[in-house]
């Protein structure tokens, strides 16, 4: 749990939504098996067991959602440079109207 605490919040909101797909994914199973008509328990235990189809739908959905999380961090990494860089040129900017100001003072 505290190496939980040292992610990136991104890593962390990734995490979070892949628990939460996995309990949904459960909770439904849970559902579709009380909602089937229930010879036994073992007939609910195995409706939330296995279906590979839907686990293999859902492993490629997740890999989706890693790939586009990925991709939103990339572009705030690049915003973030960008925005250094403008920062940067506009303290360079304001220095130069302050001496501009100065020598026409002077002058």
């Amino acid at each position: 749990m505290e190496k939980l605490a040292e992610l990136p919040p991104a890593a962390l909101i990734t995490f979070g939504a892949v628990l939460a797909v996995i309990f949904a994914v459960q909770r439904l199973g849970l559902w579709q098996g009380q909602k089937s008509t229930p010879a036994t328990d073992k007939a609910q235990v195995a409706a939330v067991i296995v279906d590979p189809s839907a686990l293999n739908r859902l492993t490629e959905e997740v890999g989706k959602l890693v790939a586009a999380v990925r991709n939103l961090v990339e572009v705030g990494e690049e915003m973030t440079k960008t925005e250094t860089h403008m920062a940067i040129e506009l303290d360079r900017i304001r220095e130069e109207l302050r001496i501009q100001r100065e020598i026409s003072r002077r002058g």
